[in-house]
């Protein structure tokens, strides 16, 4: 039978028992899984698979997304799709903006052209 030393990886990222397996405060086995959010695109971590107790630990601490700014090569799982589609949507929504920029423009010329012609009445 295995203390709860041995399985419980609360304090540190290196403790662990023997195989190396995770568990979360709640004694169950935290599976290794990547992250898909922007922030830590491909990052490793571990994590409650209940998400119960809130238990979490990244697989690396060492990296940290801040750290490594766009270097790609300290993320080893970086999704390149993923990465092209949020530069595209980052695009896009600069576009938009552009756009409603040029109409406030316009709404603005017509109504000062309204006034114009109303005054002249």
């Amino acid at each position: 039978m295995a203390s709860s030393s041995c399985r419980s990886t609360s304090g540190t990222y290196g403790s662990g028992n023997i195989t190396g397996d995770r568990f979360c405060d709640c004694g169950l086995r935290a599976p290794l899984q990547v992250s898909n959010s922007v922030a830590n695109l491909g990052r490793k971590y571990y994590a409650c698979p209940t998400r119960q107790c809130g238990w979490f630990r990244w697989a690396s601490p060492n990296v940290k997304p801040s750290d490594s700014g766009d270097d790609r090569s300290s993320q080893p799982n970086f999704d390149f799709k993923s990465s092209e589609r949020v530069e595209r949507i980052n695009a896009e929504v600069v576009y938009l903006k552009f756009l409603m920029c040029v109409q406030l423009l316009v709404s603005l010329f017509c109504v000062v052209l309204i006034i114009v012609m109303l005054c002249k009445l």
